[in-house]
C-alpha cells in the first residue's frame, strides 16, 4: 500500500518559511524619523531600506537610507543552515 502525502503535514514541517518575527531588527535612525513624524510613510516598515546578505565574516543588515551597519551576525566556523525556499499563496 502506498501512502498518501497529507497536504496539512507538509505545509506544517515548512511553516518555518513563513513570516514568524516576533521581534524586527530596525535601524535607530530610521525609527527615529518615524517615530517623530518626519516622514509620511505609514509604517516603519515601509520607510526602511535595507540591504541583507552574507559576508565573509557572516550575515550583514545595512540600511541603504542612512548609508549604516544594522546588524551583523558572526558564524565563527560554523556553516549556517539556510533556507532559500520560497511559499507562494495560491491565487
Amino acid at each position: 500500500m502506498s501512502k498518501k502525502n497529507n497536504p496539512v503535514k507538509d505545509i506544517d514541517k515548512l511553516s518555518h518559511l513563513f513570516n514568524q518575527i516576533n521581534e524586527p531588527i530596525v535601524c535607530v535612525k530610521c525609527s527615529d524619523e518615524f517615530t517623530s513624524g518626519q516622514t509620511d510613510s505609514k509604517s516603519l516598515q515601509d520607510y526602511s531600506k535595507f540591504d541583507v546578505g552574507f559576508t565573509n565574516r557572516g550575515f550583514q543588515i545595512w540600511c541603504r537610507r542612512h548609508n549604516v551597519n544594522v546588524c551583523h551576525f558572526k558564524f565563527g566556523d560554523k556553516q549556517p543552515e539556510a533556507d532559500f525556499r520560497c511559499l507562494e499563496k495560491r491565487k
